[in-house]
C-alpha cells in the first residue's frame, strides 16, 4: 500500500494490495495446490535420482490429499553416522502458507557448535499421529542407535520416543523452561542459578549451586 502510494500516487484498500500481493507470488511461485500436485514427480526426478542417498517420503489420505512429507538429505545423514554426536533436538514450527500446517525438524549440533539439519517433516500439527509418523521415518534414516534426544515438553514428543526409540534417553531443552521460569518466576537471581545448575555435569556441583 506505502509502495503504491509513493511510486504511483494511489491509494489502495488493504483487501486490494493483499490480493495483488498473493497474484504477484503465484505468478512468481506457482499455486499450492500445482505444487503439492508435482511433489511425488519432484521427489523422484529432482531430489532422488539427482541427490545420492536422499530419502523422501510421502503419505497422502485415502482421498489421495496430501497428509507428510519427509525429507532427509543424503550428505546429513551420512555425516550424521560418522562425524556428529548422537545427540538429536526435535521441535516443529508453524507455517504460514495457504493450507497452514507445521515443519517439524530434526536437527544437531556440528562440530562448529552450528545447526547440522538431519530430517524434516511437513504435517498438519504438533499431535500423536504426526511425531510417530515422523519419527518412524527418523529411525528409518538413522537405524537402531543409541541416541538422546532433546525436545521442549511436548507430551506428543514423549509419547512418540518412548513408542519409536524405547532405548533412548530424553532430555528437556533447558531454554523452553527458561522461558517458563521467566514467566512464572521474576526474581533476578532465579535465572542465573538455572542456567549454573542446568549446565552442571556432576552432582556435587549441583548440590553446591543449589546451597
Amino acid at each position: 500500500m506505502e509502495d503504491m502510494r509513493k511510486d504511483m500516487g494511489v491509494s489502495t484498500s488493504y483487501v486490494k494490495a493483499w490480493r495483488a500481493r498473493e497474484h504477484a507470488l503465484e505468478l512468481v511461485r506457482g499455486s499450492p495446490e500445482e505444487s503439492y500436485a508435482i511433489l511425488p514427480s519432484n521427489c523422484a526426478t529432482l531430489l532422488e535420482a539427482k541427490n545420492l542417498g536422499m530419502i523422501t517420503h510421502i503419505e497422502t489420505c485415502n482421498n489421495n490429499h496430501f497428509m507428510y512429507f519427509f525429507m532427509s538429505l543424503g550428505p546429513c545423514i551420512r555425516g550424521f553416522r560418522t562425524v556428529i554426536r548422537l545427540v538429536i533436538s526435535l521441535d516443529g514450527t508453524f507455517l504460514k502458507d495457504k493450507y497452514r500446517g507445521t515443519l517439524f525438524v530434526a536437527t544437531c549440533k556440528d562440530g562448529n557448535n552450528l545447526t547440522y539439519l538431519v530430517a524434516f517433516e511437513v504435517g498438519d500439527s504438533e499431535n500423536d499421529a504426526s511425531w510417530n509418523w515422523f519419527l518412524t521415518k527418523l529411525r528409518g534414516v538413522i537405524g537402531d542407535i543409541n541416541v538422546v534426544f532433546i525436545s521442549d515438553r511436548h507430551e506428543s514428543i514423549h509419547k512418540a520416543i518412548s513408542t519409536i526409540f524405547p532405548d533412548a534417553h530424553h532430555g528437556e531443552c533447558i531454554f523452553h523452561i527458561s522461558q517458563n521460569l521467566k514467566n512464572h518466576l521474576k526474581h533476578e537471581k532465579v535465572h542465573p542459578l538455572y542456567f549454573r545448575t542446568a549446565k552442571a555435569y556432576l552432582v556435587l556441583e549441583f548440590d553446591h549451586l543449589m546451597v
